[in-house]
């Protein structure tokens, strides 16, 4: 795109001192209204940028998000529908998928039924609908935030389109629903409540979207379809038996399936729904995490460091939801001392490479992940030991450039 590369060879040299002409380029988008993300941090790290006193750090991850952004315009715009068989509901616009970790029988001639592997994919699962809604949630998500930086609309004109597809035209819109996720051949072939996990790729959605609802090329259509989408599926998660099910699953499932309804429920206006979410936590946090911060649950897993992490996210994402709400579990802790706080610090020895993690991983953790939690506990506490994980972090194998952009110019964290 030349115009976007222009835009941030422009920004690249405002942030080492040359301030000339970049407001010619294109008109940033008005501050956008915030679910995760701290707009008002956010929106200081772009002008600064825009000013020319962005940090070196912050330039170079406006060229990764750039460089991500300008790779998600060369993504094809694809539906749920675009699969050669319904699931059993009959209809392409429900969502289906294959479970992660289960493979073809070795010891039967048709593979039947499928056998579990814990922590090892199996690839058979990019033949349903994982690669689109990965692919729909990581474009969006790079298009709007460069949007916000950039005030390229090519970006923002994109992004919408993909979201019209999925989420509003009738004729290609997915069903707000997550029936058939996660089936199993040979056991459970009609999806199983555990396929709930996988929307949430669309956690940084709401924030990705309010940051392109200042475009010219939003429609009310578009805009009001996409909230709508988001409180239908939070009423989903809310009413459904695989929603029941699987919100009040003991592990990470449980966490995430409350963190999705309290995300999405708040971005699409039902804050009933976000609150009821919220509320159920303090349990919660007494069932799954000891006083010392382990997680049992998590501690069983063949890659459990991972896991840790993995719930540890969500448990932040409802402590946001629940500080918009009023509601304070950042602070919560049973009589015993467990909380979200300890569930941070359990991690931080080894993340230092203090201690070598006593359980099983079989994989390279996801470190640009890691960094995305720290940083989040680091903007919740007064906490130095968190914020000195990232350097760390950033020398791991499993560390991704695009860890740069959460890190600098998404959870920026505010001189204390």
């Amino acid at each position: 795109m030349k115009i976007a590369h222009l835009t941030r060879s422009i920004a690249m040299s405002m942030a080492v001192g040359l301030t000339a002409g970049y407001s010619a380029q294109a008109e940033l988008p008005a501050s956008f209204e915030p679910t995760l993300l701290d707009a008002d941090a956010v929106t200081s790290v772009r002008d600064a940028l825009h000013a020319g006193d962005g940090t070196p750090a912050q330039a170079a991850a406006f060229e990764v998000l750039t460089d991500l952004a300008d790779a998600s315009l060369e993504l094809p715009i694809r539906s749920v529908i675009d699969k050669p068989q319904a699931p059993a509901s009959g209809s392409r616009h429900d969502y289906v998928s294959l479970s992660p970790y289960w493979w073809p029988n070795p010891d039967t001639k048709d593979g039947l039924p499928y056998v579990r592997h814990d922590g090892k994919f199996n690839p058979e699962r990019d033949q349903y609908d994982v690669p689109k809604l990965t692919d729909l949630a990581n474009a969006v998500r790079w298009l709007g935030f460069a949007y916000y930086y950039t005030g390229d609309e090519a970006y923002a004109k994109n992004a919408i389109e993909r979201c019209r597809v999925w989420f509003v035209d009738p004729a290609t819109r997915m069903t707000p629903r997550m029936q058939f996720g996660q089936f199993i051949p040979g056991v459970e072939e009609n999806g199983r409540q555990f396929g709930i996990i996988e929307t949430v790729r669309l956690r940084w959605f709401p924030d990705s979207f309010a940051m392109l609802e200042s475009s010219p090329h939003m429609t009310k259509e578009v805009r009001d379809g996409v909230r709508k989408w988001f409180a239908d599926y939070a009423q989903w998660l809310m009413d459904s038996e695989f929603g029941t099910l699987e919100r009040t699953y003991p592990n990470n499932h449980g966490t995430w399936a409350n963190a999705q309804m309290a995300t999405y429920g708040y971005f699409g206006g039902r804050e009933d729904l976000a609150r009821a979410a919220v509320d159920s936590i303090p349990a919660r946090i007494a069932a799954q995490i000891m006083p010392d911060g382990l997680q049992p649950h998590e501690a069983e897993r063949t890659t459990s460091l991972h896991y840790h992490d993995f719930n540890l996210r969500a448990h932040l994402d409802l402590a946001k939801i629940g500080q918009r709400l009023g509601i304070d579990l950042y602070r919560y802790e049973t009589k015993e001392g467990a909380g979200i706080r300890t569930a941070a610090k359990f991690l931080v020895p080894y993340l230092l490479e203090e201690k070598a993690w006593p359980y099983e991983q079989i994989r390279d953790p996801k470190a640009y992940m890691h960094a995305q939690a720290m940083r989040m506990a680091a903007l919740a506490y007064d906490e130095p030991a968190f914020e000195a994980t990232l350097p760390v972090l950033a020398t791991w194998p499993g560390m991704k450039p695009e860890g740069q952009v959460w890190t600098e110019l998404m959870l920026p964290l505010a001189e204390r």
